[in-house]
């Protein structure tokens, strides 16, 4: 089964203080540096979601990849994401790899630029004139980024990502995306064999 967790930031703009006292040192240490009080409390809920839902999770089995890229030392493979009103989180303990991408759906005019720097032309030709496809593939790329890890310096080396699987890195990798009204998720998974189920949660402290 594939899990996941989200947070809504405008649900808990009036528990920051709470999120910081429940958090762990290093989690508040990393919260602290941030300036804007929504990319402190983004921190803080995905600092939540990892102690409270993610199996396995304590701050001593916690470390940072060289890329960046968040992993528990021997435990279950697992990815964050954050944008616009979400903070999720997704593991998949029958997975090699996992990466998840949460994004904003914004106007076309916010995408046009991008297009020839991160996609392909059979994706550029997919996207048209649908910022919702656009959005769509952007948050594929970005999720198996995360998912295969190191040693990718950008976009142009990902394949394209119409389709619900690709062989990429020496590796099968599987997606599967799904949107709001306002958001566009996708998932990556890398040396997974079963069904591509969501079990998905919304997360709201009391």
């Amino acid at each position: 089964m594939i899990e996941v967790r989200t947070m809504k930031l405008s649900l808990h703009r009036d528990k920051e203080e709470h999120l910081y006292r429940i958090a762990d040192k290093k989690r508040r240490q990393k919260a602290s540096r941030y300036v804007q009080a929504d990319d402190r409390l983004r921190c803080l809920m995905a600092g939540c979601l990892m102690k409270h839902c993610l199996p396995g999770y304590t701050e001593a089995q916690l470390w940072t990849g060289s890329a960046g890229k968040p992993f528990l030392r021997n435990g279950v493979p697992f990815s964050l994401s954050h944008g616009g009103n979400y903070v999720v989180l997704a593991w998949c303990e029958e997975s090699e790899g996992i990466g998840v991408d949460v994004e904003p759906i914004q106007d076309m005019e916010y995408y046009r630029p991008i297009l020839p720097l991160a996609m392909k032309p059979e994706e550029i030709k997919a996207v048209g004139e649908e910022a919702r496809m656009a959005v769509r593939i952007w948050t594929r790329k970005e999720s198996l980024y995360k998912c295969i890890g190191e040693g990718i310096s950008g976009f142009q080396e990902l394949p394209a990502l119409l389709e619900d699987q690709v062989l990429f890195s020496g590796a099968l990798c599987r997606l599967r995306s799904w949107e709001d009204q306002l958001h566009s998720f996708s998932l990556a998974l890398r040396g997974y064999n079963g069904m591509m189920d969501l079990r998905i949660q919304e997360e709201i402290l009391s």
